[in-house]
């Protein structure tokens, strides 16, 4: 989780856009943060998430990395559109798209807001990568990881 003034572990892209999506996506009573997931097994990406004090998380975006951002189809609806919410195209999915502004204020797409194709990956991107993972022997207790 990062503070205002950190972002330790982070790209100097999504350190840029962090304090803005954190502010547009928060939820009262929940912590946000930033984590590393894999999509469909094999794209690592950025998810911003909620935490309940329960330890919960919630997934709620993703950041559009320049992989993401290579095969996103935005809609169009000129320049002069503030920072808001576009539809867009990955693949055959439609999704929808948080977008911010480069450093010369034009729009740009910064995050996909989490659907349930998206989420169905990263589930079982996150379950095949914790059935792959020996279980290790510590302190006498079985640990996956």
């Amino acid at each position: 989780m990062c503070g205002p003034g950190t972002a330790l572990g982070l790209a100097e892209d999504e350190r840029a856009v962090w304090p803005e999506l954190r502010e547009r996506l928060r939820q009262p009573g929940r912590s946000m943060a930033l984590m590393r997931a894999m999509l469909g097994g094999e794209t690592e990406v950025a998810a911003v998430v909620s935490v309940r004090p329960d330890g919960v998380v919630q997934p709620l975006a993703l950041l559009v990395s320049e992989e993401l951002g290579q095969a996103l189809e935005v809609e169009d609806e000129g320049p002069d559109v503030p920072a808001g919410v576009r539809r867009g195209h990955l693949g055959d999915y439609d999704v929808e798209v948080l977008m911010g502004a480069d450093r010369e204020g034009r729009p740009r797409p910064i995050a996909l807001s989490m659907s349930p194709w998206i989420s169905q990956h990263l589930f079982l991107a996150a379950r095949r990568l914790w059935t792959r993972t020996p279980p290790v022997q510590s302190g006498g207790q079985l640990q996956n990881g």
